[in-house]
């Protein structure tokens, strides 16, 4: 969804809405299918979109719907001034005012209050920077921030959500004042299409930066919410209606004959802004021809872009949260404008919900893989995902996302434990309780975008109230700098490196076995280094009693060089016993104890790490790396003990370390952990 993607041509650009390419549109490539810095040619011919005048609406309305008798009849007895005030009154009429302001915390109605007031003096916020003033004359280019992010912002029109709060909780007309002045000022200055390929001062690659499919969408979605709440406030005039309709209608020509040509979740949002443009105003001539296009591109993406067990491909979980609630968006538009979606689009979409209620985490957010924020302070009180589950079980009329909502255990599956393994996603978990001891894993093909990260084999581990192992996060994606770099690289990722360079996201499904008291997984990564394959395998044992976890991670290839394994640990102290080959954290209330062990000797080093949990934070951590100087074949095993309180228990590999050979097939190992002997083991099938 962001602006970070460097631009690709955009060739054999789609003009009129046909049928989208899925594997042209794929784009499966490291930096992936495109962003919205997109180009388009110098000569692509623009001769079929043309501006609305605000004088020409009435072109464009179908006036012999119910309702708009009284439109027509002025229209035609006085003229379109006359007929402008009777649609006003039509639309008030349909949507009266609002009684209350969506639900807000009384410190997030102080924000938008205050950020209200600055927007008054031209004045805007995003994201974790400070306020900047735009000046009396607004650039809407400008780049106080030194970020693109906040330039695709503003041009989303994410400011209007402020004024619509602002102006529901004190019914104060200067936030309709202030959303119609600053609207007017846009319009005055982007006008279509003489605006349409104009290049970023900045950003110079950036070109049609006004009007790229994801501002598009975003912007039409954000406008039409605001219609609904200030189109009663004495300030809409009948003539701002009509500019505002016809620049709406822009926007719907615009999507119509140059909509993304890429699968990807900005197509989903520039859909589902389209789709919001015809819901709010079904009036436009058009509708059914508007439906079948857009629900055309929105089937081919929900269906290229979603696995088969329902998992958005950019492997991100708050992509996946997005791309899913635009897909309920737009299914609910559908069948309240009478024109219901095809029949395989709800079951892909309940697979995306199934995916979100076994990927959860105790907070119910998601892992921070790839460009995905998780904020410390993350509660189940204000989890992201609550209204989505609790909407999920009306639709689908299935209780269990309430029931993990409302912490009514009984009604949960018995066995939290889920592998998906086309995705290459896994869930260990012993309860679903909020002292749940919590591991997720990825290792997955290929996205289609760069918001993920080439971390394949990378996990996230909590218990017991706390997370132990968080992953590092994204930090930034708004434009590429070092600080982003560092977090994307696969040495700051719980996964195995050859030399600390970053390996290829090529994850591959071995094995999926989960009961009631052991879970066991095997995947494989193949590496760029081309000699080097990652197979990782994952026990999660004695899961009723005192949970641990075995690794068992082989470097099969003859590469040459230094082979780490890295441990990156939640923010604080810890006591690291190299002659152990051990570590542990200090906490209060639940630590982690970890062993590692080698076919020969390895050593322990500690490290200065960062974690960020949300865009443009990040917090110093210590991360633990287990290298072994040599030739491959090679084999690590590390047992990782979560445990409640400051006494550690004992543990210890049983079995000869220097008698592993990667690549063997079977294995069994046998471990010790608080005095008690384990034994685990896995057998890959012949292919």
């Amino acid at each position: 969804m962001g602006d970070t993607e460097q631009p690709e041509s955009r060739r054999g650009f789609i003009r009129k809405m046909g049928a989208l390419s899925l594997y042209g549109g794929l784009g499966i490539t490291a930096e992936g299918a495109g962003g919205v810095t997109e180009e388009r040619g110098e000569k692509e011919e623009l001769s079929d979109l043309k501006s609305l005048a605000p004088d020409q609406l009435f072109d464009v309305l179908d006036l012999e719907k119910p309702g708009l008798d009284k439109v027509k009849q002025a229209l035609a007895r006085k003229g379109k001034t006359e007929a402008q005030a009777e649609l006003l009154k039509y639309y008030r009429t349909k949507y009266p005012a609002e009684k209350a302001a969506a639900k807000r915390s009384p410190g997030e109605i102080q924000k938008a209050l205050e950020r209200a007031a600055d927007l008054e003096k031209n004045t805007f916020q995003w994201g974790p920077y400070p306020a900047a003033s735009y000046g009396k004359d607004i650039d809407w280019a400008s780049d106080p921030a030194k970020d693109i992010e906040w330039i695709a912002a503003v041009y989303r029109f994410y400011w209007a959500s402020d004024l619509t709060a602002a102006y529901l909780h004190t019914r104060d007309e200067r936030y309709a004042e202030t959303f119609i002045r600053l609207v007017n000022d846009w319009l005055d200055k982007h006008p279509l299409p003489a605006t349409l390929n104009d290049v970023h001062p900045v950003y110079t690659y950036w070109k049609g930066y006004a009007w790229l499919d994801l501002q598009t969408g975003i912007r039409a979605t954000n406008i039409c919410q605001a219609f609904r709440v200030f189109v009663n406030a004495e300030a809409f005039t009948p003539a701002f209606l009509a500019r505002l309709m016809a620049s709406l209608y822009d926007h719907q020509q615009k999507t119509l004959l140059m909509p993304m040509n890429k699968i990807h979740n900005k197509a989903v949002f520039e859909q589902r802004g389209f789709v919001n443009v015809i819901h709010t105003f079904p009036e436009f001539r058009g509708k059914e021809e508007w439906l079948a296009k857009s629900m055309g591109i929105t089937y081919t993406n929900l269906m290229a872009q979603v696995t088969a067990d329902g998992v958005q491909r950019e492997w991100c979980g708050g992509y996946h949260h997005g791309v899913y609630r635009d897909f309920m968006e737009i299914e609910s538009r559908y069948r309240e404008l009478g024109s219901p979606v095809p029949g395989k689009y709800m079951d892909r979409v309940r697979k995306m919900a199934d995916y979100m209620f076994y990927l959860s985490t105790p907070e119910l957010e998601f892992p921070m893989f790839g460009d995905t924020s998780r904020p410390a302070s993350a509660k189940r009180e204000n989890s992201s995902v609550a209204s989505s589950f609790t909407e999920a079980s009306k639709r689908f009329g299935d209780p269990k996302y309430k029931a993990l909502v409302e912490e009514d255990w009984d009604r949960l599956p018995k066995n939290g434990s889920t592998a998906f393994k086309q995705a290459g996603f896994y869930i260990l978990r012993n309860s679903w309780k909020r002292d749940q001891v919590y591991m997720a894993l990825h290792c997955s093909p290929r996205g289609i975008s760069s918001h993920d990260q080439p971390d394949n084999g990378t996990f996230e581990l909590y218990a017991y109230g706390r997370w132990l192992m968080p992953d590092t996060g994204y930090y930034l994606y708004g434009q590429k700098n070092a600080e982003r770099e560092w977090h994307r690289k696969t040495a700051r990722h719980a996964t195995l490196t050859f030399d600390r360079k970053d390996s290829d996201t090529a994850g591959h499904h071995m094995i999926w076995e989960s009961g009631d008291e052991q879970d066991l997984f095997c995947v494989e990564n193949q590496s760029h280094y081309i000699a080097l394959l990652h197979r990782r395998t994952v026990w999660f044992a004695n899961k009723s009693a005192r949970p641990f976890f075995v690794l068992l991670d082989e470097a099969i290839g003859d590469a040459n060089g230094k082979l780490e394994i890295h441990f990156p640990l939640a923010p604080g102290e810890i006591d690291l016993n190299k002659a152990e080959n051990s570590f542990r954290t200090k906490f209060d209330d639940a630590n982690l104890l970890v062993r590692v062990y080698g076919k020969a000797p390895v050593a322990l080093s500690q490290e200065k790490g960062w974690t960020s949990d949300q865009y443009g934070k990040r917090t110093e951590r210590p991360a633990i790396s287990a290298g072994y100087e040599g030739i491959a074949p090679f084999s690590f095993v590390s047992i990782l003990v979560p445990f409640r309180g400051t006494s550690a228990p004992s543990c210890r590999l049983l079995t000869d370390p220097a008698s592993l050979i990667a690549g063997d097939n079977p294995v069994e190992l046998r471990v010790e952990v608080d005095g008690k002997a384990y034994s685990v083991s896995r057998k890959i099938a012949d292919s």
